[in-house]
């Protein structure tokens, strides 16, 4: 069976509007909801719905701690924004047992009509099947004793998914589903598709070349 680990920080909308969706998808894994310390009424959201683990707000530390409480051996870490349909999760499960990958993600649909975020998400899941680089909201699986050689996400407090997959291609085969994971367009909306393209832009380059992304975990806004 799978653990769903879903890092969580003032998200009682979110939770809110999607009780049913947790409800439903938690017959088919372990939900764990890690809070990092939220001012407004998400615990109370969260329960009923799976597990809850409080944690100090950064992302990477949560991810790592839900990790340590899950109970099954692959992990899935999506967030709260993210939505993916128990299909894909069987059928992930299934592509995890016969052993050939170590992890991998889904492909990308934003829930925001329009050739633009069509685009957007075209060109993020052609750069995830080419580099096999993936980001957060696309839902990194991977297996949890790998997870544990990789020693979890790297402590920082900006792209720790991109740095989690580099090294994680190197512990074995990753794939990009078919299946698609519905992600949230609402830091394109709030923050602007443009300033949001350049600044991830920037984040990539600076991985690239080995520079320090931690000046820019100011500009990355939290978008709630």
């Amino acid at each position: 069976m799978i653990s769903i680990i879903i890092p969580v920080y003032n998200e009682e909308k979110m939770l809110k509007e999607r009780r049913g969706y947790f409800s439903v998808i938690s017959k088919e894994a372990e939900l764990i909801f890690v809070d990092g310390g939220s001012s407004d009424h998400s615990v109370e959201w969260v329960s009923g719905l799976g597990h809850l683990i409080r944690s100090v707000k950064n992302r990477a530390f949560q991810m790592n701690e839900g990790a340590k409480a899950a109970k099954n051996d692959i992990l899935l870490f999506l967030h709260v924004d993210s939505k993916i349909e128990p299909e894909a999760i069987r059928s992930m499960e299934s592509l995890m047992r016969d052993g050939k990958y170590a992890g991998g993600c889904f492909r990308q649909v934003i829930d925001q009509v329009g050739l633009l975020y069509r685009w957007i998400a075209w060109t993020g899941n052609i750069r995830a099947r080419v580099t096999k680089i993936f980001y957060g909201d696309q839902g990194i699986f991977v297996r949890k004793n790998i997870f544990d050689s990789m020693q979890g996400y790297p402590k920082t407090d900006l792209a720790e998914d991109v740095l989690f997959s580099k090294k994680l291609k190197k512990f074995g085969r990753v794939k990009v589903m078919e299946h698609p994971i519905l992600c949230s367009s609402r830091r394109w909306i709030r923050q602007g598709i443009v300033k949001t393209f350049v600044l991830n832009m920037r984040i990539s380059l600076c991985l690239l070349f080995g520079l320090k992304i931690d000046r820019f975990a100011k500009c990355y806004h939290d978008i709630r």
